[in-house]
């Protein structure tokens, strides 16, 4: 069989645990540094904005003739930044340069990296990015249209910023998200490490619990478990008993086994010392048959024995198969034949019909040969013994199988029924030799199965041991 390493719960909830953490702290950081970009853009795009404007307002038409005064605190408000380098250009509509520097990038509106800070006036402040000198820069164009006496002109300012300090903000922003994130993601990491110890705590207990108990103590757990465990503690607690029931049906059943083996050892013994020492040839015969009675008696005991101890096993292994009922009966019946015949005894089979059970055909075959040698032993020299099989109706289209097997013996009084079924029971008035276990075995099948067992009187003298089953016509 392939075994496979076990793998520890704590260890598999903390890897998920810190997984799922570091996919959240991704995303975190993720979304962090995006909102850092957009809130420092959109920041130095709002200066660049002011500026520009302000640059727009000192901007007139004199004679035909654009006149410009710069305001200077349009360019203090940008050298704030005192890493960034600043471009301006002032131009006409067709391309003329009026003032500042020349050669800046153009705005491309096709390209679908324009952004306007007003989206619903064409005159609002328009943004785009570019290299220039050698580095990117991000630009601002406002327009304006100047009206003198029979002249309209539309000019376009345009001023560019180096993204350095842009660029800071947002790594600023960015780094002090990721210490928070981080800060909080160790913390959820250690409240959650904790939570599961506390979680699993139960489960160490009930290995601590188990650890710590005797081999020879097989009595209930009893542990405050969450709901969830309950079902783990209630399965070994019904383990535990089963154990403890069968060990004390093992430590009953040794014990018995010893009785009952030991005695026909001794008589055994004695009987054939006693034939070594017998000079009387008709004695040492008779002797000798004793022994050989013995001998029978111990093999059957150690039969029956071995045959209980596998029917023990089957009933906790073995899983219920279809079985002809009518064909197990019969087969039992011949099985028996020649025993019977020596006992001059006769085996009748009645029944026609054809019926199945589901079931341990190896158990079956047991209890029925179990209850038909009990009935040729006790039958009477020229005794008959009927086996039959009835069916019955039963509720829910179901049907029921009895099976009746008849003697001609003594019968079992009344007050005796309830203690014959014990094991290794004899009655006092019983002379003749067994085990005591065929009976016991019958009713350990029988309850297996979920049959009932019964014993009746057999008119005008006998027994009858009637087994109902629940089964169905073979169609």
């Amino acid at each position: 069989m392939v075994s496979y390493p076990s793998q520890s719960i704590r260890s598999q909830l903390t890897l998920m645990t810190v997984c799922l953490l570091l996919v959240l702290a991704a995303l975190s950081y993720w979304s962090a540094h995006m909102y850092g970009n957009r809130a420092a853009r959109l920041s130095y795009d709002r200066l660049m904005a002011g500026a520009a404007l302000q640059v727009a307002e000192s901007i007139g038409i004199q004679d035909g003739e654009v006149i410009s005064d710069l305001p200077q605190a349009a360019f203090e408000t940008l050298s704030l930044a005192p890493d960034d380098r600043v471009f301006y250009a002032i131009t006409t509509a067709d391309g003329n340069h009026i003032t500042g520097y020349e050669g800046l990038p153009q705005l491309n509106p096709s390209s679908g990296k324009v952004r306007r800070l007003d989206g619903r006036s064409e005159l609002s402040p328009q943004f785009f990015d570019a290299y220039y000198s050698n580095e990117p820069v991000r630009f601002v164009v406002v327009k304006r249209v100047l009206n003198d006496v029979g002249i309209t002109l539309e000019v376009q300012i345009q001023i560019g910023q180096t993204q350095r300090a842009s660029n800071a903000l947002s790594a600023d922003i960015s780094w002090r998200v990721l210490q928070f994130v981080a800060f909080f993601s160790v913390l959820a990491l250690v409240l959650i490490l904790f939570g599961i110890w506390m979680l699993l705590r139960p489960l160490n207990q009930l290995n601590i619990a188990l650890s710590k108990r005797s081999h020879v103590d097989l009595s209930p757990l009893d542990l405050q478990v969450p709901q969830e465990v309950e079902p783990l503690l209630k399965t070994i607690n019904h383990f535990m008993e089963q154990l403890a029931t069968t060990l004390d049906r093992l430590k009953r059943f040794t014990g018995e086994a010893a009785h009952q083996i030991r005695t026909p050892l001794a008589g055994l013994k004695s009987q054939a010392q006693n034939a070594l020492e017998e000079h009387d040839a008709q004695l040492r015969e008779l002797q000798l048959k004793r022994v050989v009675e013995c001998s029978d008696l111990l093999s059957g005991t150690v039969r029956q024995m071995l045959n209980q101890a596998k029917l023990t096993y089957r009933f906790q292994s073995e899983l219920f198969n279809s079985v002809r009922l009518d064909s197990l009966i019969k087969e039992v019946c011949r099985d028996v034949a020649v025993a019977a015949l020596r006992s001059d005894v006769e085996v009748v089979y009645l029944s026609a019909v054809e019926i199945c059970v589901d079931g341990d055909e190896f158990a079956l075959k047991q209890m029925i040969q179990n209850i038909l040698e009990n009935a040729i032993k006790y039958s009477p020299s020229g005794g008959v013994v009927e086996v039959d099989l009835v069916a019955t109706a039963a509720p829910k289209g179901k049907v029921s199988a009895v099976l009746q097997v008849s003697d001609s013996g003594p019968g079992i009084p009344e007050d005796e029924r309830s203690h014959v079924f014990k094991q290794f029971y004899r009655s006092p008035n019983n002379k003749r030799p067994g085990s005591g276990l065929g009976l016991s075995i019958a009713r350990e099948v029988a309850e297996h199965h979920h049959a009932i067992l019964e014993l009746k009187d057999n008119q005008p003298h006998g027994l009858t041991v009637e087994i109902c089953f629940e089964g169905r016509l073979v169609k």
